[in-house]
């Protein structure tokens, strides 16, 4: 199978609410969302109409009690989702030692949280991320990658229940969080995995990893990163080593939407590109300060935004290789972003994300509104670290600031989760619950 997929239409679709629908969300919470009453948002308006909280649509643990933390901070709550053929969507999300997979009914029905497809507690290891293979995917089956606090990785199939794999069982690739796992586009069976430890790794889901720790040797070797390949008799997992810095945890990766290109930010601070199959370097950028969480790209693949620590939305162009612009809103760390494809168009992006400060912020981004205004060149002092006042990491006055379009507490705790589909917008926070936010009717 083709190695490229297809980036989706860039319009909204048919299918968006009915206002009957709209109405049913408007009934009480269960629960109370804030502290404070008007605290916390249950709408927000922007130029194309009020989006609205479904809350008949959350998902929660089936008994909706908060997880007891036991002198740990447990790992960011994060959404999976797929489509399948035929059967309507999935959605896994993560909470404390537990795992959730249902059928995702989005604004249509009410979830049923008694029913969960499946339902799984782990003891001794947190599960961090997930995700689902979207090639194999069809009604009968999909395989779904879990990867845990304590370094390994589970491959499961929550329809069939006959698949159960386990990846560095005996932590002998590497004994640190799995940060993210992410399947190769249009692969059924070749996915990556990423480590605190600053590695990147290459499986093949259907070979065996091995009885001792392995051995690699040298592949290529580029400018602040390296690739090894396992060096043994018979193939065998890891198929690859990446190694990324001097060793800083990777925080996120993401393919691009042709599936050519990855995307990596790392806890250094740093965006790198690569061109996948070919493993070169084709550009970075780096945070203001402090280390970056999340990446998302663009729908035409031309831009990629990042968040961080320095409380700021980096946006990257592939094109002209720099930073292009930065948007302040959040006041504090952005733990997701992502952009809009359903919306959209030639000449704008929507862009959105959410933070450890409760806030979800939308942007809308022109195009020229990216490119920067030529200034005089003001000779400045040179920068002892070479960082600051670079194309990859422009000082606040040398590019543009963009301002939000919408800025929203939309929730108690810090948000973790950030998803646009075509009818709705999903966001997740740390007490484990998603919420599904009705996009206005057309």
């Amino acid at each position: 199978m083709s190695s490229r997929i297809l980036a989706p239409k860039m319009a909204r679709a048919d299918t968006l609410c009915s206002q009957s629908l709209l109405e049913a969300g408007d009934r009480p919470l269960e629960r109370p969302l804030g502290g404070e009453p008007g605290d916390v948002k249950t709408q927000f308006v922007t130029r194309e109409g009020t989006y609205r909280l479904m809350t008949l649509s959350e998902y929660s643990r089936p008994n909706r009690v908060g997880y007891q933390t036991q002198g740990q901070t447990p790992p960011q709550v994060r959404v999976s989702l797929v489509t399948l053929p035929d059967q309507g969507e999935r959605i896994c999300f993560n909470h404390g030692r537990e795992l959730y997979v249902y059928v995702y009914k989005g604004i249509k029905k009410a979830a049923d949280l008694s029913k969960p497809l499946e339902k799984k507690v782990y003891k001794g290891t947190n599960p961090t991320c997930h995700d689902f293979n979207i090639a194999s995917a069809s009604g009968e089956s999909v395989s779904l990658l879990i990867g845990f606090s304590t370094g390994q990785i589970q491959l499961i199939d929550p329809i069939k229940k006959e698949l159960n794999k386990l990846f560095n069982e005996e932590r002998l690739i590497d004994k640190t969080r799995v940060t993210c796992l992410r399947w190769v586009p249009g692969s059924r069976s070749l996915f990556l995995a990423a480590h605190a430890s600053g590695q990147l790794y290459v499986y093949n889901e259907e070979l065996p990893c091995g009885s001792a720790a392995p051995h690699y040797q040298p592949f290529k070797v580029g400018e602040g990163f390296s690739v090894s390949t396992c060096k043994t008799k018979s193939t065998r997992n890891p198929l690859f080593r990446w190694l990324l810095g001097t060793g800083s945890a990777i925080n996120e990766l993401a393919f691009s939407p042709s599936g050519a290109q990855l995307a990596i930010v790392s806890q250094d601070g740093q965006l790198r590109v690569f061109q996948y199959d070919s493993m070169e370097l084709l550009g970075t950028a780096r945070s203001y300060f402090g280390g970056l969480l999340c990446v998302a790209w663009s729908g035409d693949g031309r831009l990629i935004a990042v968040g961080g620590e320095d409380d700021l939305v980096t946006v990257y162009s592939m094109e002209q290789k720099r930073v292009v612009g930065r948007a302040q809103g959040h006041r504090s760390w952005v733990a997701a972003v992502a952009f809009d494809w359903f919306l959209e168009a030639e000449s704008c992006y929507r862009l959105g994300s959410v933070g450890h400060d409760t806030q979800l912020c939308l942007w809308e981004l022109p195009e020229d509104a990216l490119t920067t205004p030529s200034k005089p060149k003001v000779k400045r002092r040179s920068d002892p670290l070479q960082l600051v006042g670079t194309p990859a990491c422009p000082r606040l006055d040398e590019c543009p600031v963009l301002e939000p379009l919408v800025c929203k507490k939309i929730a108690h705790e810090r948000l973790t989760a950030l998803v646009f589909r075509p009818d709705c917008i999903i966001t997740a926070c740390q007490d484990g619950y998603v919420y599904t936010w009705a996009r206005p009717p057309s």
